[in-house]
């Protein structure tokens, strides 16, 4: 049972990060130097019908500059409130987060990333595509591999000794 709930939070916990990476990738704009990220009314409406579980997060940030140190640590707040001793007991979060399986998953989601970047710029995915496209490319047998890989070296995950799949 442990086990599960740790791969669970792992789960969760990425979910969150990648919803955030999908916010920065299609509403992040510039202005007066800054970085914002500005959603539209029709497309919060759109995140609060299909992804009401991580629809405050989008409140958290939307219309606000943003930063990779402000966007982490917006993430990791809205982890602890909504899954630290709320849907997972004590240390499980804390410990999912130093995980190797989490650290592995993020490294993986960022490979995918730049590996789709073109295909994901062509047009404002909703999340559940982003989901959907990044769970099939998860199923291929060389990203399975990988991962074993990956998780089997006793290294850095961001120094992995294979190349990277695309």
């Amino acid at each position: 049972m442990i086990k599960n709930t740790h791969a669970n939070a792992v789960a969760d916990i990425a979910e969150v990060f990648m919803f955030e990476q999908w916010l920065r990738h299609y509403y992040a704009v510039e202005k007066n130097g800054k970085v914002l990220l500005e959603v539209s009314e029709d497309d919060v409406k759109s995140i609060y019908e299909n992804e009401a579980h991580l629809a405050s997060l989008l409140d958290m940030v939307n219309n606000q500059e943003i930063s990779y140190e402000k966007c982490q640590t917006t993430v990791c707040a809205f982890v602890g409130a909504r899954y630290d001793g709320s849907k997972y007991g004590p240390e499980v979060i804390a410990k999912a987060m130093d995980s190797k399986a989490f650290k592995v998953e993020l490294y993986v989601f960022g490979v995918w990333m730049k590996g789709h970047e073109s295909y994901l710029d062509e047009r404002k995915m909703p999340f559940a595509e982003w989901r959907e496209m990044y769970a099939g490319w998860n199923s291929l047998d060389q990203v399975k591999e990988y991962r074993k890989k990956l998780m089997a070296g006793g290294g850095d995950p961001n120094r992995p000794a294979t190349n990277a799949l695309h």
